[in-house]
């Protein structure tokens, strides 16, 4: 099971300033710490597993490469999120451009609990994950990504709205009505279980 990483920020910062002066064991560990939610994040984006990967390298060795020029301290993991999403973004756009492909399916976000279906399905009953499964499928990309970011994450409100391009208070906005939205789908219990899935 994914687990939302929570790491404090002086930690952060110092981890942050050995990478920045070069030092290779600081680059390792954070790429231990975020490959796998990189992963999941890059999955919702695009189903293919190799671009993602490849992108996934090209962020790292961009940040290998250019860790000078970043500014003194990034939010480690609000930095990955965002230079990804540009990554794949533009990936997918060229590689579009390249087959003349006019279908948008490949940028949609999808909230498909691929990697917390057997969690959840073993603390509930079958039809009861299917109803939640069901509510969730009816959100639209935007509102998936947006719950990804805000229970996946670390990243407060006003990072995710850089993320994907809201005003924080529209991200706080968006969040609440999903979940209320969510609530007349489906008992809060489900809501509630899979928020708890989401921060374990």
């Amino acid at each position: 099971m994914l687990k939302k990483k929570s790491y404090n920020q002086s930690v952060q910062e110092q981890l942050w300033s050995r990478f920045k002066e070069g030092d290779p064991i600081a680059f390792q560990q954070i790429y231990d710490q975020y490959i796998d939610v990189l992963l999941a994040y890059g999955s919702k984006i695009t189903s293919d597993r190799e671009l993602l990967k490849d992108c996934i390298h090209d962020l790292f060795i961009s940040l290998y490469k250019y860790c000078k020029r970043i500014n003194e301290y990034e939010y480690i993991e609000f930095y990955l999120f965002k230079s990804l999403k540009r990554i794949l973004v533009k990936q997918i756009s060229k590689e579009r451009l390249k087959e003349s492909l006019t279908d948008h399916a490949d940028l949609l976000f999808n909230l498909n609990f691929n990697f917390e279906e057997d969690y959840i399905r073993k603390e509930m009953e079958d039809h009861r994950y299917e109803k939640l499964k069901e509510a969730f499928s009816t959100l639209d990309p935007q509102k998936q990504e947006l719950i990804f970011l805000r229970f996946y994450s670390g990243l407060s409100y006003a990072e995710i709205g850089e993320v994907v391009g809201l005003q924080t208070e529209a991200v706080k906005k968006q969040v609440y009505r999903t979940f209320d939205y969510l609530r007349d789908k489906c008992p809060s219990i489900l809501v509630e279980m899979f928020i708890m899935c989401c921060k374990a």
